[in-house]
């Protein structure tokens, strides 16, 4: 992705600071606007001042590739759910029926929320309104020194995450937002951009579908992007739960693998995975997550360094990229930044033995 080895860079959000958001609310659901705690008329206001903020600690840390830390997001999906043919005003009960979750003792409030969970309906053909991210886009490159990355949601999560009362399956709804998806990020390229990344954490949640067509999204949604990219695959965010090593996280890598994606970006530390699932990424390089978001202890420099060798042993360095798990957005602002730094110092460790 960058000619360097081992570069360090967020999965997408940082820390959210106590005075742009109510924080009890991580199990926020669509359209509640209580969740940011400025007023309308100084709420943009309040999110370039934490962008501000995220892109410096991200610098100030030390990281290779910076992101905007998604700070004007309320939900890493909804923030895309802005496509013609979706009807985000009139929601509907979304069914947990076909998720797999098995290897996650869910928290009891998330289980709560996800029992009653509304979403977005889709009414009519998914097309694309014009850029979304665009803005932030630009309002990154203005204050960043580093290269930098955006990320979107990807086809496969799209079509899992709404409601569907317009296309015949899943599937056929998936391929057109794979279509609108491709209109962004091709938007997003033609600014300038050194990295994008499709968000698909449901490659893991929805097995059923990825066997059939998640690949086929992926490459639909990639078409004429030159600029690198990447695709991320979790467990869910860290507050969901206790996680466990799941023996099928490894078909789910196989299937973005087999895609034009130049790299993946793998949940790794929280659920206590091993070297050898990153067999199951092929010749993809590797955005590794070594930072444990399901505690605020900070990692020490040197056990990060083990777990960058141990992959190692499975990964060359120049296909190895470093990262923490998922999103940071709920942690303090000092253990985020704290986590950045013992990242980064693992990685210069390493960096130093190899050469």
């Amino acid at each position: 992705m960058l000619n360097r080895k081992l570069t360090t860079q967020l999965v997408g959000s940082y820390s959210k600071p106590n005075w742009l958001i109510r924080h009890h609310r991580v199990t926020t659901p669509y359209n509640d606007n209580t969740f940011w705690r400025p007023e309308a008329a100084v709420l943009l206001e309040a999110q370039n001042d934490a962008t501000r903020l995220a892109i410096a600690d991200q610098e100030a840390a030390g990281l290779d590739v910076v992101t905007d830390g998604e700070e004007r997001r309320q939900r890493f999906d909804s923030y895309f759910f802005r496509f013609d043919g979706l009807d985000t005003a009139n929601l509907a009960p979304w069914s947990m029926d076909k998720r797999d979750m098995s290897f996650i003792d869910l928290d009891s409030r998330v289980g709560s929320r996800l029992a009653g969970a509304q979403a977005p309906r889709v009414v009519g053909k998914l097309r694309w309104p014009g850029p979304i991210a665009l803005e932030d886009l630009r309002f990154l490159k203005r204050h960043a020194r580093r290269p930098v990355k955006m990320t979107v949601i990807g086809p496969l999560t799209t079509a899992c995450r709404v409601v569907n009362a317009y296309y015949p399956d899943e599937e056929a709804l998936g391929m057109d937002a794979a279509g609108v998806i491709n209109e962004e990020l091709k938007a997003l390229q033609a600014e300038g951009v050194d990295l994008l990344q499709l968000d698909e954490p449901d490659f893991h949640f929805r097995p059923d579908q990825v066997c059939r067509w998640g690949t086929r999204a992926l490459d639909r949604a990639l078409e004429g992007i030159h600029v690198p990219t990447i695709v991320h695959i979790c467990y869910g965010y860290a507050t969901v739960g206790v996680k466990h090593v799941d023996p099928n996280y490894g078909r789910a890598l196989e299937a973005i693998a087999a895609s034009r994606a130049q790299a993946i970006s793998l949940e790794y530390e929280q659920p206590g995975q091993d070297p050898e699932v990153l067999r199951h990424c092929g010749d993809k390089e590797v955005l590794l997550g070594l930072l444990n978001l399901g505690t605020q202890t900070v990692e020490k420099p040197e056990y990060i360094a083990s777990r960058i060798r141990g992959a190692l042993e499975i990964l060359p360095p120049e296909r190895l990229h470093l990262g923490p798990d998922c999103g940071m957005w709920f942690l303090p602002r000092e253990v985020a930044f704290r986590k950045l730094c013992a990242l980064v110092l693992g990685a210069a460790i390493v960096r130093d033995e190899i050469g």
